[in-house]
């Protein structure tokens, strides 16, 4: 790979992979777009060029390739190599989720193996598994709930905790209809102050009713009062909603072990949907700015054709983009540009350099299709007033 720190930022390639990397939907997508470098290595550009060419082929003729449900869960597959981890709910619907995007990429690649060669190669290292997809999505809803048919023991503590809620609740406003004539009450509502449920009563009647103080309200007007006759009742409750937290943790915890199991397989897959990803994006940037594959030339030459700049591209119609013509290598290795300020000096290095860097980052170049770029290792850049294309 070539170092371009320098040359990244006077000839905006690194602009030009932002641009692309808006195509990806996944951040994984994006961030091995946004990290491209260009390669030295003539056959790597040929081959990535040739994947770029069949993923854009592919594009077009399906419309569109199954990329959704892709979730960035690195970190959560590396919380599962702590012993007797439980992953959140969003956790695993995520986990779910990119399982099932896994799943629906590799069938559909697996289909096209023969029309898109280049391509073959990736049924074979996405992972499926849809015993662990099924489990996750049974016991957990779309919402971040875990469902009552999660366990037999949850949908049987649930069924107490409704019970045990409607039973207080029925104590709790006869409590409150016994003294409101008495004026004692704020308001007649029964509130949850602890992990309790409780009655607000005027402060200077919290004595008349026999229970314990849970909060004053902020205005000191209101006391929060559990009811002695209520405590019990509200003793079984949060009883039940304690045993409730800790068959939601097994539930949790149980799943997370079967991510374990296949842990290794899925990180894999997760990276080669990112890299899935990438080359969709690289093609629909080739689609809209009309790309093509430039020949790698074995020896020393840079020829375009009817080449145009990118981010002017993107910023322009295509004909009020002027395209540039040139060939260096063959019969001259030198050019000299002259010509008055603002007349599209900058703009011609600029294209030349940026798209010979593209190519050689396996990136479509908005020219024509027998145009050659050759695999330079060294690039010399020297723009004096660091002119911005984009801003220009």
């Amino acid at each position: 790979m070539l170092s371009i720190s320098s040359l990244a930022a006077k000839l905006e390639y690194d602009k030009v992979l932002e641009r692309v990397a808006r195509f990806a939907i996944s951040d994984g997508g994006k961030r091995r777009i946004l990290s491209i470098a260009p390669s030295a290595d003539r056959a790597e550009i040929i081959s990535e060029l040739q994947r770029v060419s069949e993923t854009k082929e592919l594009v077009l003729a399906e419309g569109s390739v199954p990329l959704d449900g892709i979730r960035d869960i690195q970190i959560a597959l590396k919380k599962t190599t702590v012993e007797n981890q439980a992953l959140s709910v969003q956790e695993l619907i995520d986990v779910a989720s990119t399982l099932r995007a896994s799943r629906s990429m590799q069938g559909f690649l697996g289909k096209r193996r023969q029309l898109y060669p280049a391509l073959a190669h990736f049924p074979d290292t996405l992972f499926a598994d849809k015993v662990v997809e099924f489990n996750i999505s049974e016991a957990l809803d779309d919402r971040g709930f875990v469902k009552d048919s999660a366990s037999k023991e949850l949908r049987s503590i649930r069924q107490g905790i409704i019970a045990a809620g409607d039973a207080l609740r029925k104590k709790l406003a006869a409590i409150m209809h016994s003294v409101s004539d008495e004026s004692w009450l704020q308001e007649e509502i029964i509130t949850t102050r602890d992990g309790r449920l409780v009655i607000p009563v005027k402060t200077e009647f919290k004595y008349r009713v026999e229970g314990f103080i849970h909060s004053t309200s902020a205005s000191g007007a209101t006391v929060y009062i559990e009811p002695t006759e209520s405590l019990d009742l509200n003793n079984t409750l949060r009883e039940l909603q304690l045993r409730e937290q800790r068959e939601i943790f097994r539930i949790l915890q149980d799943l997370t072990k079967q991510i374990v199991e296949i842990r290794e397989p899925l990180e894999r897959s997760l990276f080669t949907l990112y890299e899935i990803d990438a080359l969709v994006a690289k093609a629909r940037s080739s689609i809209e700015l009309i790309g093509v594959a430039p020949t790698i030339a074995d020896h020393p030459i840079l020829k375009l054709k009817n080449a145009r700049h990118p981010i002017l591209l993107q910023r322009h119609q295509r004909e009020a983009v002027i395209p540039l013509t040139l060939e260096l290598g063959e019969e001259h290795r030198t050019l000299v540009i002259t010509g008055p300020n603002a007349g599209g000096k900058t703009v011609a290095l600029k294209t030349a350099g940026l798209l010979a860097l593209c190519a050689q980052a396996g990136l479509h170049i908005p020219a024509e299709s027998d145009s050659e770029v050759f695999p330079f290792t060294n690039y010399f850049v020297d723009i004096g007033d660091d002119q911005s294309i984009e801003n220009d």
